[in-house]
């Protein structure tokens, strides 16, 4: 069976396309997922239902990536229908405006906060939120934790970061808040309502739409008459699924991944693996962006610290001392950090605790970047990420000065009551320069969010593999939509952000664009 559209990932964007195309009873729809697919939110394992923590280990690709030259740390990704918004914190914050009015002046004007503001509309179903920012109708139910609703030491986060001069904000998601305030999230009471959930649940009963799921993707193949079909591994079984449209929407990693092995990507590279090259595009697995983040640790109280609370209720934006960059930190305190799935017995024995307190320092506007390359052709071995965190100067000045802030906040009587000590840091390695630099290359880590590496671009911009409207260059009817086209990081969280993508760009692919 030739299907119309094949999409290949069912994360935060793919899934929206699949459930958006498939609204048109004519349009036959194959997702495909390496991952397993719950058809009911009473099938969904306890991890990818629970809001209140993530789920970093039973459905993840076990990637990892090296964080600074010689330093490898965990790099999970959701491995499951939903993607990675089946197993990340819920948080539901947009970028700023001038993120995505950049992307418009770098040549994608269709990405204007202008544009993309009905989008991020019609998304979510916000009943708190201005009527003229956000939707009241849309498939993702919109939440904020109340006053009354903050467990003690997420109270205490708020109450110094406001006794510090911080802005309350009401609304994280205002084109203007900076300050501290609830984190948006979608969920409804406990339940993460994920893509899988919020976007292909409700069309599960169209007979139009097929999902496949432990189907890992290797390659895209293009016929010399410009067909298009996917080379697919379903359960030892390979197969070739035509399409008369083809989207990639299995993330930064796998998006450039794929492309690379089907001989879209440099020249070189390609023929240095063995792979008869298709399109020459340098960009492929460059300019690979994540939020850098390091944490300061707690060890705290006996019972400040329950796994069952929420592990993030209270977020804080702000603008780093001496920069020029709008929002471009952020500051949240982790209700529970369990140390041995970071570094193992070393890191537990090194903290001093098992369960810690957390005061992650996330960097929102990084410059460094970083790549995403093959070393096989084999879709079975991962690809090298290398994300080159903290090698701006600036970067790491940041950095640094955000665990000054956050050291001091844990000093504060309000937290320091459910807190025995820091853990890792002294007065002298706060007050130093260079000791802390070595403390954030020694502990950055990411925050989850890469994206860039098929970035959207005019025709002039020799790095662009897409233009605006996601067609890959060279390659007629083959799309990629996902975090990948992102030319630069939006500062927040991007989840939401890739699901406004899916939407976005579900009306071109709907309209033939």
């Amino acid at each position: 069976m030739r299907f119309d559209d094949v999409i290949v990932g069912g994360g935060s964007a793919g899934a929206v396309i699949a459930a958006r195309l498939s609204e048109d009873p004519a349009r036959r729809v194959l997702l495909l997922e390496a991952g397993p697919d719950y058809t009911t939110i009473e099938s969904t394992p306890h991890d990818l239902r629970e809001s209140g923590r993530m789920s970093l280990q039973s459905h993840d690709w076990r990637l990892t990536a090296e964080a600074v030259p010689g330093r490898t740390i965990p790099y999970p990704r959701g491995r499951v229908i939903g993607g990675s918004s089946a197993v990340n914190a819920a948080i539901a914050l947009r970028g700023v405006p001038a993120d995505y009015d950049e992307w418009a002046a770098l040549g994608n004007d269709d990405w204007s906060w202008e544009k993309v503001l009905p989008h991020f509309r019609r998304l979510e179903d916000d009943p708190e939120g201005d009527t003229a920012l956000h939707g009241r109708a849309g498939p993702v139910p919109i939440c904020r934790w109340s006053r009354d609703q903050l467990i003690p030491t997420q109270r205490a986060f708020f109450d110094v970061c406001r006794r510090l001069g911080f802005p309350e904000v009401v609304d994280h998601n205002h084109p203007e808040a900076a300050g501290v305030g609830p984190f948006p999230q979608n969920r409804r009471e406990g339940l993460r309502l994920s893509t899988a959930i919020a976007y292909l649940l409700p069309a599960r009963g169209r007979p139009n739409l097929e999902v496949r799921p432990h189907c890992l993707v290797n390659r895209v193949l293009v016929g010399d008459d410009g067909s298009l079909a996917v080379e697919a591994d379903q359960k030892g079984q390979r197969e070739a699924i035509a399409g008369r449209r083809v989207t990639l929407a299995a993330g930064a990693i796998g998006s450039a991944a794929i492309l690379l092995r089907s001989g879209i990507g440099p020249r070189a590279e390609s023929v240095a693996l063995g792979i008869d090259p298709v399109v020459d595009a340098r960009g492929v697995g460059a300019n690979l962006i994540d939020h850098a983040v390091t944490r300061v640790l707690l060890v705290p109280t006996p019972g400040s610290c329950d796994v069952a609370s929420p592990l993030a209720q209270i977020v804080l934006r702000y603008t780093a001392p001496g920069s020029h960059e709008f929002n471009d930190m952020q500051q949240v305190i982790f209700s529970h950090v369990d140390i041995a799935p970071i570094g193992g017995a070393a890191a537990v024995a090194a903290v001093g605790t098992e369960l810690a307190i957390g005061l992650p320092v996330a960097l929102e506007r990084p410059r460094a970047r970083g790549r995403v390359s093959l070393t096989s052709s084999d879709p079975g071995v991962q690809p090298l990420i290398e994300l080159n965190f903290a090698a701006d100067p600036e970067d790491l000045r940041r950095l640094r000065e955000g665990v000054r802030l956050a050291w001091e906040i844990a000093q504060q009587e309000e937290l320091a009551r459910y807190v025995e000590h820091v853990a890792l840091l002294t007065d002298e390695t706060v007050g130093s320069d260079d000791a802390l630099a070595a403390y954030v290359r020694a502990t950055v880590t990411t925050q989850f969010h890469p994206c860039g590496t098929v970035r959207m671009g005019p025709a002039d911009d020799a790095m662009a593999v897409v233009d605006q409207h996601c067609r890959v260059r060279g390659i007629e009817n083959l799309r990629v939509v996902d975090a990948s086209i992102m030319p630069t990081i939006p500062r927040a969280n991007i989840n939401l952000t890739c699901i406004m993508i899916g939407e976005h760009a579900a009306d071109w692919l709907r309209d033939g664009t």
